[in-house]
């Protein structure tokens, strides 16, 4: 069908599809502001037709009426008809609560049907229930002229937009950016079409390939949240402070752990805490400085170097014969280790200008570092019998500062009856700062007196190990 208005330039033809309704939503028919043009006729061709068919006089039985005259041409005839075969009936049957004369129709009252019941009013007089009806199908029959006018206008327009030419559309270029080095011809632009395919589907950077790369949000979501290091953990670089405390501000803590940005921000704090701490253990302490009285020699294998000491690693040695040891009474202030003489060393193998002092018998710590001291003691009991008449004595022997009284290493002998010889010996590895001292004391707390005999000795040692 043409419009009648077909002639409608300058206007631009545009397919029914494009135009939407603005009008206010007609839930009656379904109806909602937004809908195109085309769903629009569509609905209302679609009441129209429902329409039509209802008033189609054709569509009615009147065969029990034995109409010997012509049927009612129309709709409007065939109400009219109707009412007037209500209104002069007198057999006709109704369903009412109670029966009803007749007699006095149309003066009578009638029930209604429910669509024009109002509130509990469901009965009315028939002049004024007929009156309602022919109001009613007046009002339809108005509806219908309206509707019908919307129509023939609806069909003028859509009859212009399916004669109108399509439009036609060409796709806008954009840069292609990062993208361009993986797309066919390395194009700076290229239209929007192109490069989507290229971001989503490229074998190298395409987005498919980035998730199986990656995995899917969940299952980052899900490896960011396996985190083994938490806000309380100690931090090793910077013990005892917890992680969040010693790296505020820059750790994320767990209740804005989000993101995979957040969790690699604390990997690298974590890897970094163990780096610099292990740094601090191992690679400062991975050389071994050589010194005077010490050689060292490394060899690597791989990425593992090895630190050998040599025979000069000793920083002090000497013996000595032991002199006489005179019995001490046991007892606080008088028979402690602190009580007995210093041991002066008099045959010296290697002496590194240690500062040892031969009148006093104490040692001075060169260097501050870590050392193992060592000391042996050979002792003969003074009686021929072994140490008979010296139990329960003991002798002790140590290592100590010479006057503190401070412990580097101790030991004793606890003479057997008949024991005619006793080895004392002690080591420890300890770490002394430069000007620390050393002296080996013994004090005897048996009941005899200790002779000097020949073949006793006495050895300490010094070494400096790191």
């Amino acid at each position: 069908m043409k419009p009648l208005n077909l002639d409608n330039r300058p206007c631009s033809p545009i397919s029914s599809n494009c135009v939407i309704w603005q009008g206010p939503d007609i839930p009656c028919i379904k109806l909602c502001t937004g809908d195109t043009i085309s769903d629009v006729i569509f609905k209302l061709a679609t009441e129209l037709c429902t329409i039509m068919d209802t008033l189609d006089i054709k569509n009615y039985d009147l065969s029990c009426f034995n109409l010997a005259a012509c049927p009612p041409a129309d709709f409007q005839a065939l109400i009219q008809f109707l009412i007037e075969q209500i209104c002069s009936s007198e057999s006709i049957a109704t369903t009412r609560s109670s029966p009803v004369s007749i007699s006095n129709c149309p003066d009578c009252v009638v029930t209604v049907a429910s669509c024009f019941i109002v509130g509990s009013q469901s009965t009315m007089q028939l002049v004024d229930y007929v009156l309602m009806i022919g109001n009613r199908i007046c009002s339809i029959i108005t509806d219908i002229t309206q509707l019908q006018n919307q129509i023939d206008n609806i069909n003028i327009r859509v009859t212009a937009l399916e004669d109108a030419v399509p439009p036609s559309f060409t796709l806008p270029s954009i840069s292609t950016g990062c993208l361009g080095p993986y797309m066919s011809g390395t194009p700076a632009s290229a239209t929007i079409d192109l490069v989507l395919n290229a971001m989503l589907n490229n074998a190298t950077i395409g987005y498919c390939q980035l998730i199986g790369a990656t995995g899917l949000p969940s299952e980052i979501t899900s490896a960011v949240l396996s985190q083994c290091i938490f806000d309380t953990s100690v931090s090793l670089e910077f013990s005892p402070a917890t992680f969040e405390a010693a790296y505020a501000g820059s750790w994320v803590q767990a209740g804005d752990l989000n993101s995979a940005a957040d969790a690699i921000n604390n990997i690298w704090i974590s890897i970094c805490d163990i780096y610099n701490y292990v740094s601090g253990l191992v690679l400062a302490t991975s050389v071994v400085d050589a010194g005077v009285g010490t050689a060292v020699t490394s060899a690597t294998v791989g990425t593992v170097t090895t630190y050998t000491v040599s025979t000069l690693s000793f920083t002090w040695v000497g013996q000595s014969v032991l002199p006489n040891i005179p019995k001490l009474t046991p007892g606080w202030g008088t028979g402690r280790l602190c009580d007995g003489a210093n041991i002066i060393m008099t045959n010296v193998l290697y002496n590194e200008d240690s500062g040892y002092n031969p009148t006093l018998g104490i040692w001075s710590c060169p260097t501050t570092g870590m050392y193992r001291l060592d000391f042996v003691i050979s002792l003969t009991a003074p009686s021929p019998d072994g140490w008979l008449d010296a139990v329960p004595g003991m002798i002790i022997a140590g290592l100590t500062t010479p006057t503190a009284c401070d412990f580097y290493v101790v030991n004793n002998f606890t003479p057997n009856v008949i024991s005619k010889h006793a080895t004392i010996s002690g080591s420890a590895t300890t770490y002394m700062v430069a000007g620390n001292e050393v002296c080996l004391k013994i004090a005897n707390l048996t009941n005899i007196d200790y002779v000097s005999t020949a073949g006793d000795s006495v050895k300490m040692s010094i070494e400096r190990v790191r």
